[in-house]
């Protein structure tokens, strides 16, 4: 469960890397900003994620953005609870988003 930006990380990181080992031919960087987000873009398309971390009492949500083909503004911003935030989860959004 993701309660540190180290979490969020770890578990974006491991479950793009799983994704790229079953699919040789994505082309989807992770990278962490020096605000501690981090992102998942394709290379190919130009689409983008952006993740953070936020605690609101004793909760802790995992927001995202998505960025569309190089365009400076996200498409759209959404949240979820950091029990749901799981590879199931993160592979929806790699597949249905960013490919």
């Amino acid at each position: 469960m993701v309660q540190t930006y180290e979490d969020l990380h770890e578990q974006v990181s491991s479950v793009l890397g799983r994704f790229l080992a079953s699919d040789n031919q994505a082309a989807i960087t992770f990278n962490i900003e020096e605000s501690g987000l981090c992102a998942l873009k394709n290379q190919s398309n130009g689409n983008q994620f952006k993740f953070m971390l936020a605690r609101f009492g004793d909760e802790y949500k995992v927001g995202f953005a998505f960025f569309e083909a190089h365009q400076p503004q996200p498409v759209w911003i959404d949240d979820v609870l950091n029990a749901n935030f799981d590879e199931g989860f993160i592979n929806t959004l790699i597949t249905e988003h960013l490919i």
